[in-house]
């Protein structure tokens, strides 16, 4: 019991002096409803074991809550004490703590540049890997954003230039990846309302572990070409819904296959009480982890406005989701949201729909009701028809019989790795035709003005 207490007192301690999880006393107060623990201290104002533990746990379920399930309290406690002995050994009096981070991170996270790193500090950072420090707090320590695990400087006053810094040496970090430079992440952390050192961690956490899933190759066709060796083909086609397969509620998801291997179209439709059938068709992409577990990417048709644009994403044009291996062909896709998103539930749990009252009722929806059919000008048609490639040109056929797109391989970084069997065509939306090279996330319009940008001919012939 005594080590218990102890055990608390200590945590509850951490806590209060801190400021991990409130900017200042007064806050910590009012959660834990005592409002003399700034005079007093956690033994005195928590006298038993029972009201401790009950404070913590308290804490521990605001912290669950604060970061979508994502931060444990214990375990953040005790990475908290190990981080800050070996920051305290190892990092404490470095002259250029903002050098440090950014080769703490490349040393730590892809591209694993490790160039012009002497052999002291390469030494360093080898016993963070080894040792398993969590980098998100050495680099939040780095930066002064977070103090020392017995720290007693004061409330945290600063939290908003403390996000801005951190965010901006992430920015620098991550911006070798053009792909990741798309994500919303870093906008996310920029635009939290609840400026805290929780959820400063809990962003820099978020950011680190989505550019580490991401960049996982040396430039983005690499990357595109691991996600594509990755990609898994389900029988998944037909309907589902999130009632058990029953016909409870007139929610329903349907299905459908693309051309392309591991790639759905899957359309979240409802309909409303004057016979409405509104619906959303997002794409969804299935790859297998290292792990085995597979990840449902789920794109929302504005995305593709945002990639053709090179504009970032924003959080509701893009969910990750987590299931175990699935069968062949699952009547159960319980998925389970990977990465934080105020946007996206995080639970979506489909079944199945083999009831035949139950597709018949759907397929009579569907061919009696009036559709609505949401961002139908983003939907698009994608026909992967790279025809040739030759020492100096790519040739795709275009729209008109007979003729083709002739593009340069010196015109746009990346051109010349392209081979046969890369997605690479023609895509139709919204009436128009546009030039796709989805390994580079490239889209180039088909008018005259966005050819010559790119010197494209249209040619008749191979040469």
């Amino acid at each position: 019991m005594k080590e218990e207490t102890a055990k608390y007192e200590e945590y509850l301690t951490v806590i209060a002096n801190t400021r991990l999880i409130y900017n200042t006393m007064e806050e910590l107060e009012k959660m834990l409803d005592n409002y003399s623990i700034h005079n007093n201290g956690i033994k005195r104002c928590f006298t038993t074991l029972q009201k401790m533990r009950s404070a913590y746990r308290d804490l521990k379920v605001e912290v669950e809550l604060m970061t979508d399930g994502t931060i444990n309290l214990d375990r953040l406690i005790l990475q908290y004490r190990k981080a800050w002995d070996f920051f305290h050994d190892n990092l404490y009096r470095r002259t250029k703590p903002e050098q440090v981070a950014i080769e703490l991170l490349s040393f730590c996270y892809p591209q694993y540049v490790r160039k012009d790193i002497g052999s002291r500090r390469s030494s360093i950072y080898q016993q963070v890997v080894e040792q398993n420090i969590n980098v998100p707090l050495l680099l939040l320590m780095l930066m002064k954003a977070i103090p020392g695990y017995g720290s007693k400087d004061g409330d945290a006053n600063d939290m908003t230039m403390q996000f801005e810094r951190v965010t901006a040496l992430l920015q620098d970090f991550t911006d070798n990846n053009p792909g990741f430079s798309m994500l919303p992440t870093i906008t996310r952390a920029r635009e939290e309302k609840n400026k805290s050192r929780l959820m400063l961690l809990f962003h820099v956490s978020d950011i680190l572990n989505t550019y580490d899933s991401f960049a996982n190759g040396n430039n983005i066709y690499d990357i595109a070409g691991d996600i594509k060796a990755s990609y898994v083909n389900l029988d998944i086609k037909g309907y589902w819904n999130e009632c058990g397969g029953k016909l409870n509620n007139t929610d329903f998801w349907q299905i459908e296959n693309t051309i392309d291997y591991g790639s759905y179209f899957i359309t979240r439709w409802h309909k409303d009480a004057d016979n409405r059938l509104t619906g959303i068709r997002y794409t969804l992409f299935i790859t297998e982890r290292a792990d085995g577990k597979l990840t449902h990417y789920i794109l929302h048709p504005e995305a593709i406005k945002r990639r053709m644009k090179g504009c970032p994403y924003k959080d509701s044009d893009q969910a990750w989701y987590i299931t175990a291996r699935l069968d062949a062909k699952p009547n159960e896709l319980p998925l389970h949201r990977a990465i934080y998103s105020t946007k996206w539930q995080q639970d979506i749990h489909l079944t199945r729909c083999t009831e035949e009252n139950v597709v018949s009722q759907y397929e009579h929806w569907l061919n009696k009701c009036e559709l609505v059919k949401q961002f139908e000008h983003f939907e698009y048609i994608f026909l992967p028809n790279l025809y040739a490639v030759t020492r100096s040109h790519l040739y795709i056929p275009s729209e008109n019989e007979g003729e083709f797109y002739k593009v340069p391989k010196d015109a746009y970084e990346g051109f010349d790795r392209i081979q046969i069997g890369d997605n690479i065509g023609t895509m139709l939306m919204n009436g128009k035709t546009y030039l796709v090279f989805d390994e580079l996330m490239l889209y180039i319009g088909t008018t005259k003005k966005d050819l010559q940008k790119y010197k494209i001919e249209r040619v008749n012939r191979i040469e």
